[in-house]
Formats: C-alpha cells, structure tokens, sequence
C-alpha cells in the first residue's frame, strides 16, 4: 500500500469520478463520504485551513480515501488534523472498502506518525463498525511509544428502522403519537385551509432554502443559542449541496405552505436505502400547530415509500426523536497525540476544555427552552411543536 499526499483543492474536484467508484465499493458510505458533501464542504470552509488529502494506492489502483485538512487550532499556533465536513457532518471515515481496511489504515497511520505538520489528530463522527475505529482499538493500534491514542464516546444518533408499508409504520408507533399525528393533521387544515406539505420542487428550491435558514434560525433564537446556520459559510456550503444533492436526486426538502408562506421545513438527505433527518425549522407563533411532528410523520411515510430501511435522525438525543421509538447508534471521536509533545498535551487538554463548554451550553440551551415554553403558557401542545424540530 503506497500513501500519497495531496494539497491543491483542484485535486479533489478533479478526482471526482475516481471518488464517486469508490464508494461504489463502500457498502456502509454514507452521505457525509460522498464527493459532493466532500468538495462543497471544502469550498465554503477551506479558509485558513491545508488540504491533507491522503490517497491510498495499491499497485496502479487507487483503494482508499482519507479526506483530512490541518488547522491552527482557534488560532493558536497548535494544530489540529480533521477530517473535511468536522462539524457539519453526522459520520466520517476513511473511504474505503471493507476487505482492505486493515492493511489501508495501518498504512495510514504510519505515514501519520511520520508526518510533522499537526499536533492532534481529531477524527469525530466514527460510527460503530468504523474501519479507523477498528484499528485504533485493534491489536495493530500505535504502540504507547509511538503516540497516545483516546478513544471515547461522542452522541448518540437514533435511527428508526422501517417496515414496508405506511400502515405497518402506523400501528406501530403506537395509538397515543398516532391520534396526535391526526389530530394536529385535521388542526392544521381547519386553521388554514389552503395548508399543503409536499417536497420542494426545483424552481421553487432557492427560496425554500432561503425559508429553512430563516426558520432554524429562530428556533434557536428562542433557545438563546445562535444555530448551525448563522455563518455566511454554513449558509453557502448548504445552498451547495442542496444543489449538487438535488442534481443526483438526493435532496429531500420537505416543506409546509400555509397562508401563502412557508411556515415549515424539514431539510433531509436520501442515499442508498437510507433517510437522513438532517435539520429543519417552522414559525415559532404556530408552535400549537405541532407542525414539526407531523412534518416528520410526513418525511417518514415519504422514506416508507421509496423503499428506504432507516429513518436516521442523526447525531443529538432531543427528546422528540425518542417519541417515535428509535434505536441507539452512538459515534465515537478517536484523539491520536504524539507521546513525548508538549504541544500535543496541550490539545489535548483544550480538548478536554472544549468538551466541558460545549456540554455545559447545551444544559443552559436546554433550561432556557423549557422555561420559555412553560412561560408561553400553550400547553403540551406548543411543547411538542418547540421540540419537534
């Protein structure tokens, strides 16, 4: 196995095809290891980062994808290796068949521990059966000589997995969620009569966008936290990949028009059998509306009829997923730090630091929405809408 190195961002756009037959030999890639999230994640983020695009060759073949970067770490001189799309995405991983994972990531992380160039290497969002997590927990894991390596829990994603037919999917969320699927079904259509729910179209695809930043973005408000879509760079990366994704027919833009306007949306991913809940917004003055329930309810009959086997609501425990009844998959983040480096026990207590901040403000988030929602005095209803999306 040859490891190779590549730095320029046009190699990644110019390698494309080769990407797109690769994972055609991944049976477990996801959407997030796609060519398309991949390119259109370092376009809008690349700013003040190094491309460390790592090809893996056997022979003439190229067997193996591992799409890192190298950052000054919130710009101290410490530098972080990450994986392309930290931060934007639910599961990362090397590219790389199954077969031939063993062999790929040793040769990897050797060529890893050659390299001076970061001091931590942060690989986030491995689910379990990672090919990179195997082997960091496996028996031809780095030596304590060489580097230290942490492994540890991350989040937990719920996932739903679905029977054949709508009605099979309707008895079995049980009759306390199906009556309030009706119910807020019949109230929607009662307070606007002109209310429909459908998929986004192409034409209309800007705007609705354009809807989804705005609605997320005052959920979040109300929970006194700045959302996932604040920046200009989130905002553009997205807009991206919605096209690239529609193009090849894997967006899935759920919207719910009413009053002449779009009061809800659902932003969501299909790919190889499998439906992904990524994020979504609605009017927070028709929280009694609970349109984020049966918006859902609506993306799961729509993942039923395209034959998919998994509703995948992605990385977070909000209480809302658990309504449906899902199972765990919980990802795990793999720390690789030089064992003798300073700079490499520094990160690693920064990142411990940034551990405790994020859990800590994700507590207050929390507090705050529920205090606001009792102070709304709308009931379980208007609770049910705040949480549902």
């Amino acid at each position: 196995m040859k490891v190779t190195e590549e730095r320029d961002g046009a190699t990644l756009t110019a390698l494309r095809s080769e990407w797109e037959a690769l994972t055609d030999r991944v049976p477990g890639a996801t959407v997030y290891q796609t060519w398309e999230w991949n390119d259109a994640w370092w376009q809008a983020y690349r700013a003040r980062k190094r491309l460390r695009l790592l090809l893996v060759h056997d022979g003439p073949e190229l067997v193996a994808i591992v799409p890192l970067y190298v950052s000054r770490h919130f710009g101290t001189p410490l530098r972080r290796l990450a994986f392309i799309g930290t931060g934007a995405s639910d599961y990362l991983d090397a590219i790389v068949p199954p077969e031939i994972s063993e062999p790929v990531c040793s040769s990897v992380f050797d060529y890893l521990a050659r390299a001076g160039d970061h001091d931590l290497a942060d690989l986030q969002q491995l689910a379990p059966g990672s090919p990179i997590l195997r082997h960091m927990t496996g028996a031809s894991a780095p030596g304590p000589d060489a580097c230290r390596v942490i492994v540890r829990p991350l989040e937990r994603c719920p996932y739903l997995e679905l029977p054949e037919t709508c009605e099979a999917f309707t008895r079995a969320i049980g009759k306390r969620l199906r009556s309030n699927i009706g119910y807020y079904e019949r109230l929607l259509a009662r307070t606007f009569p002109d209310a429909e729910t459908r998929l986004a179209s192409v034409d209309e695809l800007g705007p609705a966008m354009g809807a989804l930043f705005d609605l997320h973005g005052r959920r979040w408000r109300m929970r006194m936290m700045p959302g996932v879509l604040r920046s200009n760079a989130a905002r553009e990366f997205h807009r991206d990949v919605s096209e690239r994704f529609q193009k090849r027919g894997w967006l899935r833009l759920h919207v719910t028009r009413a009053g002449g306007a779009i009061v809800a949306s659902l932003y969501c991913f299909a790919y190889r059998e499998r439906y992904y809940y990524y994020l979504g917004g609605f009017e927070p003055s028709l929280g009694k509306l609970s349109i984020g329930t049966t918006l859902t309810a609506s993306a799961i009959r729509q993942a039923i009829a395209e034959g998919c086997r998994e509703f995948d609501f992605l990385r977070g425990h909000e209480a809302y997923k658990y309504r449906w009844g899902p199972r765990d998959r919980e990802n795990a983040q793999c720390l690789v730090a030089r064992s003798s480096s300073m700079r490499s026990s520094a990160m690693l207590k920064i990142n411990e630091l940034e551990r405790y901040v994020e859990r800590r403000a994700k507590a207050i988030s929390d507090r705050a929405s529920t205090r606001k929602t009792s102070k709304a005095g709308t009931g379980s209803a208007h609770a049910e809408g705040v949480q549902a999306l």
